[in-house]
């Protein structure tokens, strides 16, 4: 069963430099995964001189591939300003290698985790001091944002759109028809929580890009309803129509990621990771994990991620 039956446009920005294989390798990735389904990726190259005639345009996820000429690529301040109007109005920005100095013009990386190529490590750090870099991640996921570290990471983010956009199995079949090893990107997506950001209203829209930077803090539901501008009965009927979910079980999936991740690719124990994800009682994390993962953070971190025993 796909997450739901329908077609999610994707722009690929070839900008000057941008490493080709990388653009057209993910348009082939994408109609791969599209034939036989009911949901589809209709992926689009978009030229820099093109985005004043794309306009206003959505798109599901906009794409910033990697360079292969140069490792500070450039693009207009008009350019810069059209992803954060799709960023505005639900797209996911993605980027890779390189690509992700791109999307740090942008703003939208400040105080948030991120990773690009590791050769570039200290002049990103030094450029855009802000942005929480992480070199020894492949993928970063946000939610609302993607970055991708290697050159021929490409091939993780594109099974990770299609596992968002369609489902795990097709991204499985594409791994298996594109003979990529899916060990360690099947561990990524295990029972992932994907936000909704397409739904259209402007509002709730507002509340989640905020939900994507604070829920490790202790929240409530009237705060996010005053940062929406919308009443808390309102807020909670037009959250729950736009995501899926009720504002208080959306935190909690934007909490239990983070803690399947650290699970994954850190060594704290688990108390450490539920306080640091804003729970105050890690036991009630721990119930909250194994609902939602059907695992307990040890069997979890024994099957997809650091051996130890403190979990």
């Amino acid at each position: 069963m796909t997450r739901s039956e329908t077609h999610h446009p994707i722009g690929i920005l070839s900008y000057t430099g941008a490493q080709l294989s990388a653009v057209y390798g993910l348009i082939d990735m994408f109609n791969a995964a599209s034939k036989r389904n009911a949901s589809s990726i209709e992926a689009t190259v978009l030229h820099e001189d093109q985005i004043s005639s794309v306009g206003t345009t959505s798109f599901s996820a906009i794409i910033l591939p990697p360079s292969l000429v140069d490792d500070h690529p450039t693009v207009s301040p008009a350019l810069i300003q059209w992803l954060r109007h799709q960023h505005e109005h639900g797209a996911i920005l993605c980027s890779i290698c390189v690509g992700a100095m791109l999307l740090a013009e942008t703003g939208i990386l400040d105080n948030r985790p991120a990773t690009t190529h590791w050769a570039i490590t200290e002049d990103f750090a030094k450029k855009y001091p802000l942005v929480q870099l992480d070199t020894d991640k492949m993928i970063v996921d946000e939610g609302d944002v993607i970055t991708a570290g290697g050159i021929m990471a490409w091939t993780d983010l594109g099974l990770r759109l299609i596992d968002h956009f369609i489902d795990h199995t097709t991204m499985l079949e594409v791994s298996r028809r594109f003979l990529i090893d899916p060990a360690g990107r099947e561990q990524k997506n295990y029972s992932r929580f994907y936000p909704n950001f397409s739904h259209g209203d402007q509002a709730i829209l507002k509340a989640q890009h905020w939900l994507q930077t604070t829920y490790k803090k202790k929240l409530t539901v009237p705060e996010m309803a005053e940062k929406a501008g919308l009443t808390g009965r309102t807020f909670q009927r037009r959250f729950e129509v736009a995501t899926g979910h009720t504002p208080n079980t959306y935190l909690q999936q934007l909490r239990i990621t983070e803690a399947r991740q650290q699970l994954e690719q850190t060594k704290r124990s688990f108390n450490e990771i539920a306080w640091d994800i804003g729970y105050e009682d890690p036991t009630a994390c721990r119930r909250v994990f194994i609902k939602t993962t059907g695992l307990s953070p040890g069997q979890y971190r024994q099957k997809f991620g650091y051996q130890s025993a403190a979990a």
